[in-house]
C-alpha cells in the first residue's frame, strides 16, 4: 500500500504540471467519455483528501468535457465508514465543473461531471419508464441510467446522452435491460425528440474477442435493426487491465453517424493512464481504463433513411408490436419533428445524492406503451 501511495504522488506530481483547457471552440470537438470509479465513497476503497485532490487532477488531464462515472457512494463521510464524499471530489475539481449523480443503485450510484465552462446540460435526472425490479431476482436496473440534453456552448451538435452501469453477475438480467433500454429508445425517438443519442458506460458485458470487439448478444440487442451501431469497435483494447476484458462501450444513434457528428476513430481506451501508473491507478483510482469518444459539428439532426427500421424476419415483441400499432408513425421520423430545446440554460443540480422522489419535470415519459 506505501508503494502504491508512493506512485499516486508521482502521478499528482505529473497531473498538477498539465496545461489547462482551453474554452469551447465554435464547431470544435466535444469530448465525452466514461470511467468507473470503484467504490467511490465506500469503505471497501477509502480514499484520503490527498487521493481525492489525486483523482480530481487526474479527472481534469482527461480533458474531458462530460464525464460518465459509475459506482458512487454520496453519502461517503456522513455513512460513517470515513470516506471522503462526492461533494469532496466536486469541491477538489473546482469550478467550472459541476456534478450530479443519482438516487438508485444504494453505494454503486451512476453519476456525471462537466465542465461548465463548454457544455450545458439540461433535462438532467435518472430514466424513467424502465420497470426497476428488486436486486438478486430477475432484477432490471437497480442502478437507473442516468441522462441529460448536452448543449455545447461554443456550437456543435447537442445530443441526448445517457450513461448505464449494467448488471454484473447475471447475464439474463443484462439482456432485459438491454431489451428494456432499446424499447425505451424506440419510444423516446418515435415522439420526435432530437435523433442524436449517445450511450456510454460500463456495460459490464465482455466484447466476442479482443479481435472482434463487438459486445456479445446481451448489449448487441441494441443494435437491433440498425437503431444504435457500437462505436468501441474502433479500437480493440481491454477497458479492464486487471482481467484483460473490455466492458466500457459506446453506441451512436443514426443521426450522429449519418450527420457526421461522430469524429471517426475517435473511440479510445486511455490506457496511458493505467499504463504509466499501474500499482497507483488500479489500487487507487479504477479497475477500468477511462473510455473516451468526441464529436464535432454541425449540428444536423438528420432524419434517418426511409428504409431504416428492424431488419426483415425480425420477430422480437417489439418489432412486431410497432409493426401492429404504428409503423407509419415511426419510420421515418421526420425532420420537421425534431425540436430544438429553447430559452435559458440552467445547469444541473451541482449535487443530488441519497433517496429522493422521482422528478417530473425531468422524467422522459415512454408513451404509448
Amino acid at each position: 500500500m506505501r508503494r502504491a501511495r508512493f506512485h499516486l504522488l508521482a502521478l499528482l506530481l505529473a497531473l498538477s504540471i498539465a496545461p489547462g483547457r482551453a474554452t469551447a471552440q465554435p464547431g470544435g470537438p466535444i469530448a465525452v467519455g466514461s470511467l468507473n470509479l470503484e467504490w467511490f465513497g465506500d469503505s471497501l476503497n477509502p480514499r484520503d483528501p490527498s487521493e481525492i485532490a489525486a483523482l480530481a487532477r487526474y479527472i481534469r488531464s482527461l480533458e474531458l468535457d462530460v464525464l460518465c462515472c459509475q459506482e458512487i457512494n454520496p453519502s461517503g463521510d456522513r455513512s460513517g465508514d470515513g470516506s471522503p464524499d462526492w461533494g469532496d471530489l466536486l469541491d477538489a475539481l473546482g469550478p467550472p465543473f459541476e456534478g450530479f449523480v443519482g438516487t438508485t443503485g444504494s453505494r454503486q450510484r451512476l453519476g456525471l461531471i462537466w465542465d461548465g465552462g463548454r457544455v450545458a446540460l439540461t433535462d438532467l435526472g435518472e430514466l424513467r419508464g424502465i420497470d426497476r425490479l428488486p436486486v438478486r431476482s430477475a432484477e432490471t436496473f437497480p442502478r437507473m441510467p442516468i441522462t441529460a440534453f448536452v448543449r455545447p456552448l461554443g456550437g456543435g451538435p447537442d445530443f441526448r446522452l445517457i450513461t448505464v452501469h449494467l448488471f454484473w453477475t447475471s447475464d439474463p438480467a443484462r439482456r432485459r435491460e438491454a431489451e428494456q433500454l432499446r424499447d425505451w429508445l424506440v419510444s423516446y425517438l418515435s415522439t420526435g425528440s432530437d435523433p442524436d443519442v449517445l450511450i456510454l458506460g460500463d456495460f459490464n458485458t465482455k466484447a466476442l474477442s479482443l479481435d472482434d470487439p463487438r459486445p456479445s448478444q446481451t448489449v448487441a440487442n441494441l443494435e437491433l435493426g440498425g437503431w444504435f451501431t457500437a462505436v468501441s469497435t474502433d479500437h480493440p483494447e481491454a477497458t479492464t487491465p486487471t482481467t484483460g476484458e473490455r466492458y466500457d462501450h459506446a453506441f451512436l444513434s443514426p443521426s450522429m453517424l449519418l450527420g457526421g457528428a461522430y469524429e471517426p476513430g475517435s473511440w479510445d481506451v486511455r490506457r496511458e493512464a493505467c499504463e504509466a501508473f499501474p500499482e497507483a491507478y488500479l489500487d487507487r483510482i479504477s479497475n477500468h481504463c477511462p473510455v473516451s469518444i468526441r464529436l464535432i459539428g454541425p449540428d444536423l439532426d438528420l432524419a434517418p433513411p426511409d428504409d431504416w427500421g428492424f431488419g426483415p424476419g425480425d420477430d422480437s415483441p417489439l418489432a412486431r408490436r410497432l409493426a401492429f400499432e404504428a409503423p407509419s408513425a415511426v419510420f421515418p421520423f421526420p425532420m420537421a419533428a425534431v425540436p430544438t430545446p429553447t430559452g435559458p440554460i440552467e445547469p444541473g443540480p451541482r449535487v443530488a445524492a441519497g433517496p429522493s422522489p422521482p422528478l417530473p419535470s425531468k422524467s422522459l415519459p415512454m408513451p404509448g406503451f
